[in-house]
């Protein structure tokens, strides 16, 4: 913004003025220089690029005192050559500009700048879009437009409104406004005798802002994957419905002493997060506490033969509420072509047809809170915990009105996660102390995007800020853990710790590639089986964690499917595993008429 701000001050303004106050010798002269400026930054971006191999970034050290100095003379000999240029042309050509009365009124020049700032916009969102959320997909975007704004982070709205928002008002402004003035210069061209004379915007403007316009929303709509957004609007794939199992409830069989559930849904949690020796990306393994939990005691499922791999993202997993869906139904979270606003709505519901691990926690008698760090309404977390299982919903509001946090207390999506473990711990005792098993679901916000959020006590150990985070949100878990292996409920407990989908931190993850990211997951205390279970090369996604996690509280599970999940703990294929990973990918990014009638409006 600051780089618009200045080039409007001193570029824009000034060619405006000399419109508005009819100054054709003053417009000429400014023009003039601005013109040569560009040519000569172009030039000279060129030729670093063809002498040295890359192209000029104020990340290059453009302020250190060699490379300015080459820098400044390098241009410096190009804007001599442009000077001889242009010494040599006006011995033959001379070029003017003057003012001219238009008749007619200014519509095309209104409409060409309409559409040049609509394309403008379109472009800088699109690149908004995929610098801020990366890995975007059709049902992700149309879901999250449908959603309400309650409990967003307040700078994901500051930074679109002062970005994409803001610059395309200003230069739908500015455009109208040199559009209509320019109609009343002419621009002559002489050669010994005039050539021409020809009005330097004329009615034929809207023409090339066609173009423009068709050609920045071309390459936004590349950008945001058009083409996927057709497939998946026009097809009708019938992949849910051959692969489906209903979770019924005689195909499930609970132990006599049914076991407590602590899930934490941790952000953006990634396997990658580790090091290259264990099977991350990562030169430093910034999770070692939980590698050594999982290594000492608990069970981690890896897609590699290396020690820590993880989950493959499939389309409708990828982000918070998402995520949630796939690991407590076994499904992908899809928008029906006819819309939906998954109980954001008077009367409406949050997937009313589907069946989620809350539902049968609630009808075999547990007793269930979802403890949120921010505003539960968000993405519609709140319906789907509510109208299924009806749980508790301890959040961001619900702290302000016990008086755990102030009324106006809010950082980062509402209070920070060293507060949500010590909630948690006041939760869970509270739930140990009933007659009923519990279900504790946790969903942690500090390593969410952009950056992460910096605690206090956050050991500055690397020299990015998100790895630091990362790196403390591991050791916040781990403590959580350690704290709830005193507690006299442990042992009739199970822990899962599991990403809730890849991170969407562009910047910090654009040199790896997609095919190497994978969420960390990690099952602890579960009840000792006789099967030996699999868990490297194992092909799976977030959707296989319903029927794993309902296995490692000790529940018997008829055919180990629920949903398109299927029991890691088991030596049941996954559908993955079946059908590989590209046809399960492209069958679950289509429409699907079953999952629509069947799960969003419960046709019968």
């Amino acid at each position: 913004m600051l780089f618009i701000a200045t080039c409007y001050l001193l570029v824009i303004l000034p060619l405006l003025v000399t419109i508005i106050k009819r100054q054709p010798q003053n417009f000429r002269l400014l023009f003039k220089l601005y013109l040569n400026c560009a040519l000569t930054l172009g030039i000279a971006v060129v030729a670093i690029k063809l002498l040295f191999g890359n192209w000029l970034s104020l990340k290059d050290g453009l302020f250190q005192p060699a490379f300015t100095f080459k820098f400044v003379v390098l241009v410096t000999l190009i804007q001599l050559g442009l000077i001889g240029i242009d010494w040599f042309l006006k011995r033959f050509i001379q070029i003017d500009l003057e003012f001219v009365d238009y008749p007619g009124r200014p519509y095309g020049s209104l409409v060409s700048a309409f559409l040049l700032a609509l394309a403008y916009f379109f472009l800088v969102a699109s690149n908004w879009a995929n610098q801020n959320f990366g890995l975007l997909t059709p049902e992700q975007i149309v879901y999250n437009l449908r959603q309400p704004m309650e409990g967003v982070d307040s700078n994901f709205i500051s930074s679109f409104i002062m970005g994409p928002l803001l610059g395309s008002l200003v230069l739908l402004v500015v455009l109208a406004v040199a559009l209509v003035y320019l109609r009343r210069f002419a621009i002559t061209c002489q050669l010994k005798k005039p050539l021409f004379k020809k009005q330097l915007i004329g009615r034929y403007v809207i023409l090339p802002s066609v173009l423009i316009f068709v050609i920045l929303t071309t390459i936004a709509a590349v950008k945001i994957n058009a083409v996927g957004f057709y497939q998946y609007f026009t097809s009708d794939s019938a992949f849910i419905e051959n692969n489906y199992v209903k979770p019924t409830e005689d195909k499930l069989t609970f132990p006599k002493q049914k076991r407590n559930l602590i899930y934490i849904y941790a952000e953006s949690l990634e396997s990658t997060a580790t090091s290259k020796v264990l099977g991350g990306q990562m030169d430093e393994n910034l999770l070692p506490e939980l590698t050594a939990l999982a290594e000492e005691e608990g069970i981690h499922f890896s897609n590699t033969d290396k020690e820590f791999g993880g989950a493959q993202q499939l389309p409708g997993t990828g982000w918070t509420i998402a995520g949630m869906v796939a690991q407590t139904a076994g499904m992908p979270l899809k928008e029906p072509v006819d819309g939906n606003d998954y109980g954001t709505g008077e009367g409406a519901q949050f997937l009313p047809g589907m069946t989620t691990l809350t539902d049968i926690l609630a009808d075999q008698g547990y007793n269930q809170v979802a403890l949120f760090g921010s505003d539960a309404t968000f993405g519609g977390r709140r319906t789907l915990f509510t109208q299924h299982g009806n749980v508790k919903i301890d959040d961001l509001l619900t702290a302000r009105k016990t008086g755990r946090v102030s009324k106006d207390y809010k950082v980062w999506w509402g209070y920070e996660d060293s507060k949500l473990f010590e909630y948690a711990k006041e939760d869970a005792t509270k739930l140990s102390q009933s007659n009923k098993p519990f279900n504790l679901t946790m969903l942690t916000a500090n390593t969410h995007h952009i950056g992460g959020y910096v605690e206090k006590d956050v050991p500055n150990q690397y020299s990015n800020q998100y790895s630091n985070v990362i790196a403390f949100s591991d050791h916040q878990i781990v403590e959580f853990i350690k704290w709830a292996k005193t507690q006299s409920f442990y042992k009739n407990t199970t822990i899962i710790v599991d990403g809730d989908h890849l991170g969407m931190d562009v910047n910090y993850y654009k040199k790896i590639p997609e095919s190497g990211r994978h969420t960390f997951n990690l099952v602890l205390n579960a009840p000792k089986t006789t099967t030996t279970v699999k868990t490297k090369n194992r092909q799976f996604s977030t959707m296989d964690m319903f029927p794993t996690t309902l296995a490692a509280m000790g529940v018997k599970i008829k055919g180990n499917q629920l949903g398109l999940g299927t029991n890691l703990l088991s030596n049941q294929k996954t559908l993955i595993e079946k059908k590989g990973l590209k046809k399960v990918t492209n069958e679950l990014s289509e429409n699907s008429k079953f999952y629509n009638n069947t799960f969003v409006f419960n046709k019968k």
